[in-house]
C-alpha cells in the first residue's frame, strides 16, 4: 500500500494510532479519490422541477375541490338544518310566549287579589297592631322576645343532645 495523502493504510494506521484529526484527513481524502463528485446533469434538474411543478398543481386541484366539496356539504346541512329545526324553533318561542303570557297573567291577577278585602291588607293590619302594641307596652314585647330566646336555646340544645349533624342529612 502506497502511503500517499489519500491512501487507505494511511487513514487506517492513523485510525489505530488514535490519531483522529489525521485519521479524519486521512478518510477525507481517500472518500473524494474512491467517490469522485459528480455534477447533477442539466436534464435531471429540468426533469426534478417539472415533477415538483406537476406535483403542486396537482396537490392545488385536489384542495380546490375539496374546498369546493366542503362547501357544497356544510351549505346542505345547513339548509337541511335550518328545515328540520324550523318547527322546533317556532313551537319553542310559542311556548316561551304563552309562557311569559301566563306570568303577566297570573301578577295582574295576583295584584288585584291583594287588594280586595281578605288579601293583602289584613297581614298589614296585623303588623301594624303588633308595631302598636311594642309602642304601648315594651314590657310585653320584651317577655316575648325573651321568650323567643330561650326557645330557640332549647332547640339548639335538643338538636345536640339527638346528635342531629350534618352527616344524617346526606
Amino acid at each position: 500500500m502506497n502511503q500517499s495523502p489519500g491512501s487507505y493504510g494511511r487513514w487506517r494506521a492513523a485510525e489505530d494510532d488514535g490519531r483522529d484529526d489525521d485519521a479524519d484527513w486521512a478518510f477525507r481524502a481517500v472518500f473524494q479519490s474512491a467517490m469522485p463528485e459528480q455534477p447533477v446533469s442539466h436534464d435531471f434538474t429540468t426533469r426534478t422541477m417539472t415533477a415538483v411543478a406537476a406535483a403542486a398543481a396537482g396537490d392545488a386541484r385536489r384542495a380546490r375541490r375539496t374546498r369546493a366539496g366542503v362547501s357544497m356539504g356544510t351549505l346542505v346541512a345547513t339548509s337541511a338544518a335550518v328545515y328540520l329545526g324550523a318547527g322546533w324553533a317556532v313551537s319553542l318561542a310559542s311556548a316561551a310566549l304563552v309562557g311569559l303570557l301566563n306570568m303577566v297573567i297570573a301578577g295582574a291577577v295576583r295584584g288585584a287579589s291583594a287588594l280586595t278585602p281578605g288579601g293583602f291588607w289584613p297581614v298589614l293590619a296585623s303588623l301594624g297592631r303588633a308595631a302598636a302594641a311594642l309602642a304601648a307596652e315594651p314590657t310585653v314585647t320584651l317577655a316575648m322576645i325573651a321568650i323567643s330566646g330561650v326557645a330557640i336555646a332549647a332547640l339548639l340544645a335538643l338538636q345536640r343532645l339527638l346528635g342531629s349533624d350534618g352527616e344524617s342529612f346526606q
